[in-house]
């Protein structure tokens, strides 16, 4: 891997600001965009193979995580902000579901990639610009918040390592 791989790192799992958890996000954000940064750029099939996963992944957790807990604790600010960030998320997933079915590095996960760069990165400038100034201007217990986003995001690691230990013939 690339000196610049070693220095891109995740957000530790359930590390949430108990007075803005939306700073996580944002962090969220940087990771995805120095990875999506990482696979773009170079021509190394390697990088590409251990990259293009972690993307991915990322992102299906970060999704998950805002339209289960973040999205439906702030939709009262503005529901047609949260519905618009909802079809972002659906795009995204299914540029995702095409990505897994082929392999990093390969001319069309290529394309696919750069699509999901160009719809994810306009997405969560919206986010950042729109919606996190909305949350952090309002009344909402940005610390219940926080605490709601912690648990769901324990369970969430959980669930996958209980999944990640099951033999393939026990998962259904």
């Amino acid at each position: 891997m690339t000196k610049d791989l070693i220095e891109i790192e995740a957000r530790v799992q359930g590390s949430f600001s108990s007075d803005d958890p939306t700073k996580a996000l944002e962090h969220d954000h940087n990771y995805v965009k120095k990875l999506m940064h990482a696979y773009l750029t170079t021509q190394n099939k390697e990088v590409k193979k251990n990259v293009g996963p972690k993307i991915c992944e990322a992102l299906e957790t970060h999704t998950s995580l805002e339209e289960s807990v973040f999205y439906p604790h702030v939709k009262e600010l503005n529901s047609a902000l949260i519905e618009r960030c909802l079809e972002d998320h659906q795009q995204a997933d299914d540029l995702i579901r095409q990505m897994k079915e082929l392999l990093p590095g390969e001319a069309e996960y290529d394309e696919l990639m750069q699509q999901l760069h160009d719809s994810v990165t306009e997405h969560m400038s919206v986010e950042e610009k729109q919606l996190f100034t909305e949350v952090r201007d309002s009344d909402i217990n940005l610390y219940d918040l926080a605490l709601q986003m912690q648990s769901y995001e324990s369970n969430l690691v959980a669930a996958h390592a209980r999944l990640s230990t099951t033999r393939p013939e026990q998962r259904l």
